[in-house]
C-alpha cells in the first residue's frame, strides 16, 4: 500500500452552503417522522458527510436552530399589508404566516421550545413592523385597544398567534380550522371581541383561499 492518501479537497462555501440546506431540507421531514432525530440521523438521511455536518451546525440543537431561523428570517422578508381596514389587514398577515408555517409546524413547536427563541423572535422584526403599521391605523380609528402602545400590541398579538401554532402543533384534534383560530386569537389579542374577530378572520380566510385557487 502507498504511504501517500489523496487527500479530499477542502470543502468550498459553496458546498457548504449547499449542504446545510440540503441538512434543513431534510430536517424537516426527518423530525417530523421522528422528533428525537439526531444531526448524525438527519445527516445520514441527506447524505451529507456526519463530519461536514458537525462542523456546519455542531449538534441537533444546531440543526433546529437553523432551520427555524432560516423559516423565521422568510417570514419576515415576506410580510406586507394587505388592502383593508385595520382588523382585516391584520388577519391577513397572521393568515398568510398560518400558510407559511402550517407544514412545518413541529419545527415551530421545538423552536419555541428551545433556547434560541429570542433568536428567531429577532429574526421576526420585519414582520413586527408592518403589524404595527396595521396597529397604528387601528388605534387612530378606534378599532383596536389603545391601552397600550402599539410596539408592545404588536408583542401580544405576534405571540398570540405563535402560541396558536405551537397548540396546534401539540393537539392538532383540538380544531379542524387552525388557521382561523389563528387569526382571531390575534384579534382578540389586539382588542376585538371574539364575535367581530371571528367575522374578520372569515372574510380573510375567503380572500386567502381565492388566491390559493388563483390560477399562476
Amino acid at each position: 500500500m502507498s504511504p501517500w492518501r489523496r487527500r479530499s479537497p477542502e470543502p468550498t462555501p459553496e458546498a457548504d452552503a449547499a449542504a446545510r440546506r440540503k441538512l434543513m431540507d431534510v430536517a424537516l421531514k426527518e423530525f417530523e417522522r421522528n422528533p428525537e432525530a439526531s444531526l448524525e440521523d438527519v445527516a445520514d438521511r441527506a447524505r451529507v458527510d456526519r463530519a461536514q455536518a458537525v462542523r456546519l451546525l455542531e449538534d441537533r440543537d444546531g440543526l433546529i436552530r437553523a432551520t427555524a431561523m432560516r423559516g423565521a428570517e422568510r417570514v419576515g422578508r415576506a410580510a406586507f399589508l394587505d388592502d383593508g381596514e385595520p382588523s382585516e389587514q391584520i388577519a391577513m398577515l397572521i393568515g398568510r404566516v398560518w400558510e407559511d408555517q402550517k407544514d412545518v409546524l413541529h419545527v415551530t413547536r421545538m423552536a419555541a421550545r428551545g433556547g434560541f427563541r429570542s433568536d428567531v423572535e429577532n429574526a421576526l422584526t420585519p414582520l413586527r413592523a408592518v403589524l404595527v403599521v396595521a396597529l397604528q391605523r387601528g388605534i387612530a380609528q378606534d378599532s383596536v385597544r389603545t391601552d397600550i402602545p402599539e410596539a408592545a400590541l404588536a408583542w401580544y398579538v405576534e405571540q398570540a398567534a405563535w402560541d396558536t401554532l405551537i397548540l396546534a402543533a401539540a393537539r392538532p384534534e383540538l380544531a379542524s380550522d387552525w388557521r382561523r383560530l389563528a387569526m382571531t386569537h390575534a384579534l382578540c389579542a389586539a382588542g376585538l371581541g371574539w364575535r367581530e374577530a371571528a367575522a374578520v378572520a372569515h372574510a380573510a380566510g375567503a380572500r386567502l383561499d381565492a388566491e390559493n385557487h388563483r390560477p399562476r
